[in-house]
């Protein structure tokens, strides 16, 4: 009996903005902060643009919008805590999965495919937020922020998964330039959702494509565990 086409992979996602829509609580979160602190809060629509890189980054960012620096040591380690203590009250309020996300992880795991998740959410964070949406179950592995001493965009994370799955090649699926400059600093495929939070000028190379909803990303995961070239950048 043949092995499944997807037997050797590890298809290793980010998540927010990749698996699941978190934008509203991650508004909610830091605007509560910036609030606290006499900025004006933002809405949604800018937030998820100034999402990928933790939690200080976001805070740094919202700040920075109000044109105000963001405070440096014990003062701006408090503000990190205090908005993390929020978030993970209200971590999925009213965050969703995306559509189509659960039937693909299912269908990859089905074609063979080792599924795991790299997001520089600290695992205080990921974790409870998989788990609440129901998507926790679904991966073998789950790294975050602090799990390893680098984190995205460096490549470390990515080779841990890899090595940690015993497959021989990975396959990374963000959506912004943090998972694009992980996944091709570890030699990796990328595949970058058109619906997350990352900007669509971002010059993207020959292994690198955008895929518009889940079905698209299957079928290129599927070309990709066949050995087909993508061999035109862009979108499928």
């Amino acid at each position: 009996m043949p092995n499944p086409p997807l037997s050797d992979l590890v298809v290793i996602f980010d998540l927010d903005g990749t698996l699941v829509d978190s934008a509203p609580d991650l508004t909610e979160a830091m605007n509560a902060i910036l609030t606290r602190e006499g900025l004006s809060p933002l809405p949604a629509g800018e937030v998820r643009h100034l999402v990928g890189e933790g939690a200080r980054a976001l805070l740094e960012r919202g700040f920075a919008e109000n044109g105000r620096a963001f405070p440096q040591g014990a003062a701006g380690d408090r503000l990190v805590s205090d908005y993390i203590d929020h978030y993970e009250d209200h971590i999925a309020d009213s965050s969703f999965v995306f559509e189509g996300c659960d039937a693909c992880l299912e269908a990859l795991a089905r074609a063979g495919a080792t599924l795991a998740v790299c997001t520089n959410k600290v695992e205080r964070l990921a974790f409870p937020l998989l788990r609440a949406l129901g998507l926790l179950s679904r991966f073998e592995i789950v790294l975050g922020r602090d799990s390893l001493a680098a984190h995205k965009p460096d490549p470390a994370p990515l080779q841990e998964i890899l090595r940690r799955s015993g497959r021989s090649r990975g396959v990374m699926v963000g959506d912004t330039l943090t998972d694009l400059l992980a996944g091709r600093r570890a030699g990796m495929p990328v595949l970058l959702a058109e619906f997350g939070y990352g900007t669509e000028d971002i010059p993207l190379e020959t292994s690198e494509q955008r895929f518009a909803d889940y079905e698209a990303l299957f079928e290129m995961i599927i070309r990709i565990g066949n050995g087909v070239a993508m061999s035109e950048r862009g979108t499928i």
